[in-house]
């Protein structure tokens, strides 16, 4: 198994990466006509969105698709051809209620966790950003209480809780669930 690479989150000038997800309403290739095929063993999925909240509205500004033929145009933008189709530039509008985790710069001396995606416990900088219908209503630092979460879970959280399953466990690094990236937290 292989860690996957996680959608983007522009926010605050800063590059943040999703580690959680609770709500609806985020991009959705097929909604808008595209089928992702396989990118890589780093992206199951075969698509990575790159986001960015602009004047307090979450927008899609990139996207990576694995496809074997060129894709439509997406908010009157074609892909380029590189290792995968990139649109850059879209500012495809979402219409996203939730919460997303965001993270940025993994933390020092953590445990080999190479598979699925990193929760945001393992980053030093975490915001909450909270969200109704593609607008951001709060944004929260969790950077500390995350902190608190490391030093309390990291020697025994790259491994299955005892009497779990190595297959649950291993399906858990694979979602982007609050349950997985901050425990305790619902």
């Amino acid at each position: 198994m292989t860690a996957q690479a996680p959608d983007v989150v522009l926010f605050g000038g800063r590059r943040f990466w999703v580690t959680a997800v609770d709500g609806v309403g985020l991009f959705d290739p097929a909604e808008h006509g595209l089928g992702p095929g396989p990118m890589h063993t780093g992206c199951y999925r075969g698509y990575i969105c790159e986001y960015a909240v602009v004047e307090r509205r979450l927008v899609l500004r990139g996207l990576r698709l694995g496809s074997d033929a060129e894709p439509p145009p997406l908010g009157g933008v074609r892909p380029r051809r590189e290792d995968e189709w990139h649109y850059r530039g879209t500012d495809v509008p979402t219409a996203f209620t939730g919460r997303l985790l965001i993270g940025s710069g993994t933390a020092a001396d953590l445990p080999y966790l190479n598979m699925g995606f990193a929760p945001a416990w393992t980053y030093r900088k975490v915001h909450e950003l909270t969200l109704r219908a593609g607008v951001l209503l709060t944004a929260d630092d969790c950077s500390s209480e995350l902190a608190a979460v490391r030093a309390a879970i990291a020697d025994t959280a790259a491994r299955p809780a005892p009497g779990e399953p190595t297959r649950e466990w291993i399906s858990r690094t694979f979602s982007l669930t609050y349950d997985y990236s901050w425990p305790g937290r619902s």
